[in-house]
């Protein structure tokens, strides 16, 4: 039996029809008792990971941030904001937002105070909860009934200009 014996543990009857072969730790393959070479590993491919959905930048409730914000992912703002806020993708302003500045996003939603420019290149909302002084600009414009706004709305169906958002007057 040579090494074939010495690589084959205790047969064990299964069945009546099968039988069950336990192999011993020898460092060999369990192809090597077959006369047989395994093939070397393959490296691994580096494979790509499938794009998940970031999390969104957040200002909490008990925030407040003065000065500018640009990016590409998502922003929630439940805090104070005074400045300017560029964002590539979606901004919401949460019930407790409270922004002094202009907005200029995708898509701007609106729950909490806004006292700027909010400019929006698909869509922006206001919701029921929503206080905004200021022009709101965007090819489609959303206001819920309860919706407060103090100021203009322009819809075109062309995007704003996605240079720098006007600075607010006073």
């Amino acid at each position: 039996m040579g090494s074939v014996g010495q690589a084959l543990g205790p047969i064990s009857r299964l069945s009546p029809t099968g039988y069950t072969v336990r192999l011993r730790n020898t460092g060999r393959s369990s192809l090597a008792i077959f006369g047989k070479q395994e093939p070397p590993p393959v490296a691994p491919h580096p494979v790509a990971a499938p794009s998940a959905p970031t999390a969104p930048t957040i200002l909490g409730a008990q925030s407040r941030f003065v000065g500018e914000i640009f990016g590409d992912e998502d922003f929630l703002i439940n805090g104070r904001f005074e400045g300017k806020v560029q964002i590539e993708r979606n901004v919401t302003i949460g019930v407790t937002g409270d922004v002094l500045g202009d907005l200029l996003a995708k898509s701007i939603v609106v729950a909490g105070k806004v006292e700027g420019q909010v400019m929006a290149r698909e869509r922006a909302e206001l919701l029921a909860t929503a206080t905004v002084k200021g022009t709101v600009q965007a090819p489609k414009v959303v206001i819920a009934e309860g919706a407060q706004l103090q100021g203009n709305v322009g819809m075109s169906s062309g995007p704003p200009p996605s240079g720098d958002a006007p600075e607010t007057t006073s």
